[in-house]
């Protein structure tokens, strides 16, 4: 009802005259929606699209690792960064009525689809050892040769972390041992490249074993990750002693601080099919020692080594021309296995 002040002008009531000179939009259900509200969906779909293109890429090695890791860290903090806006304009809509419900539902699906890999994977990490370098010798683990060029400087280092991940891999892996042949080094370097061949992996180094017991022979390799194709490296040691052989295992990721396990499974892998080559190669002959289970094989006493072992005598030297494969590699000096006098089976030993 209007009200006269007393000079003959009527004013509006206070109410109506504030709600007019107010500019605040109380409802926008007609208007278009906000800046958030469209970039939200585009950043989303953006940051998905170049999650996998990246993930496609360094799977078929088109893209170095220290490359698609940063990229990775990218599209974490756009995933987050999309997140952030999409709650910012899902209250703009909730309060104002604007459009632009659609684009901020999908934001928020694949930004949260996004940030549920990483942390999915941290959490799944958790269920094996932090590690991601494992030896069945760990006072003196195998050195890496090949692997020392083909890592980058950004990359995890070829040296052996030392006494900390041994004490975490007594604890987490208590099966991985030195395997013991009872044959001559040149005859278990043959069954080790034997079981690298059934199992389908490319060598990179092969250094044969001399004569001499304190030249043991090396074999390196790597190996990738079925999914993202990440690299890990697997070096191989063949060390005569004791009218024996013992062969060590070392496997080792180059990026990552956890490696779900998979280095323990490889090592374990390539030991079992060593074994099953040696005991391939003698005739089934009825024994106590060759009938016993893997859980009730002897096991020979830790031993303690220093720095002038015979694992440390000779390390791979690259100035030869004959340590690649294919080159200079030994024959077995008793030929074939097929028909020989067994030995006595495979042991192993703490290290």
């Amino acid at each position: 009802m209007a009200t006269n002040d007393g000079i003959g002008v009527q004013r509006a009531p206070r109410r109506l005259r504030d709600r007019r000179r107010s500019s605040r939009i109380y409802y926008a259900g007609g208007q278009p929606p906000s800046f958030l509200a469209k970039w939200t969906s585009r950043l989303a779909v953006f940051v998905a699209i170049a999650a996998v293109v990246t993930a496609v890429l360094h799977r078929l090695h088109l893209l170095p690792t220290s490359v698609a890791m940063t990229i990775a860290i990218t599209v974490i903090a756009g995933a987050m960064l999309a997140l952030v806006m999409a709650t910012i304009a899902g209250l703009d809509i909730w309060f104002t009525g604007r459009q632009g419900a659609a684009r901020v539902l999908c934001g928020s699906v694949v930004a949260l689809g996004l940030l549920a890999i990483p942390a999915g994977t941290w959490a799944l990490s958790l269920r094996w050892p932090q590690i991601d370098d494992v030896s069945t010798d760990l006072v003196e683990p195998p050195d890496f040769t090949e692997a020392k060029d083909e890592r980058a400087p950004d990359a995890n280092s070829v040296e052996y972390p030392g006494e900390r991940f041994a004490t975490i891999q007594r604890a987490g892996y208590p099966d991985l041992k030195s395997l013991v042949l009872p044959r001559s080094a040149d005859d278990a370097y043959e069954l080790v490249l034997q079981a690298l061949a059934k199992l389908k992996y490319k060598t990179t180094l092969e250094l044969p074993p001399e004569n001499d017991e304190s030249s043991p022979g090396f074999i390196e390799l790597s190996d990738h990750s079925l999914i993202l194709g990440l690299v890990d490296d697997v070096v191989i040691r063949v060390l005569a002693e004791d009218q024996s052989a013992r062969v060590d295992v070392r496997s080792a990721s180059r990026y990552g601080q956890a490696d779900f396990g998979r280095n323990a499974e490889r090592v374990r892998a390539i030991l079992k099919e060593v074994a099953a080559r040696y005991e391939a190669s003698a005739p089934n002959v009825a024994s106590p020692q060759v009938a016993k289970k893997d859980d009730k094989v002897t096991l020979k006493p830790a031993k303690v080594r220093g720095p002038v072992s015979k694992a440390n005598r000779r390390r791979p030297d690259l100035s030869r021309s004959d340590i690649r494969r294919g080159l200079g590699r030994k024959e077995s000096p008793q030929g074939s296995y097929a028909g020989r006098v067994p030995g006595r089976p495979p042991e192993r030993f703490d290290e």
